[in-house]
């Protein structure tokens, strides 16, 4: 199983060489940390270049959105309700049950949501299997 020769001593990097390609590695990880990263996860845009490339509203928009579930979740505690399928101000509209030819009950829900541009909402629903 031996396939490879292992590299003799003149092969090898020097020290110098590792401490210049670390210096190097933690130069790029700080421009990208600073450049893509933080603009796209935060919506923190120090250099411009997050908002040029369109990162900066992602960030916005992934930080809105944690806000309203947030919301959502302080709301459910405080009402005492999770997993429930209306968002709040727009309940939802329940159709009476139909039965089926083995005699179980069909359940249909419909919701409208309106969204106006920027907006986003989340649905999350618990299904009894």
């Amino acid at each position: 199983m031996y396939n490879t020769d292992l590299p003799n001593r003149a092969e090898l990097p020097s020290s110098g060489q590792l401490i210049r390609s670390t210096i190097i590695a933690i130069i790029v990880a700080a421009v990208l940390l600073v450049a893509i990263v933080l603009p796209s996860e935060y919506g923190i845009d120090p250099t411009g270049i997050g908002r040029v490339i369109g990162l900066t509203q992602m960030g916005e928009i992934k930080i809105s959105l944690a806000e309203e579930a947030r919301i959502a979740t302080e709301a459910e505690t405080a009402r005492g309700t999770f997993g429930g399928a209306a968002i709040p101000d727009q309940p939802a509209a329940t159709t009476a049950p139909t039965a089926t030819t083995d005699g179980s009950a069909i359940r249909t829900d419909e919701m409208t949501v309106t969204l106006k541009p920027g907006e986003g909402a989340e649905i999350k629903l618990e299904m009894v299997k």
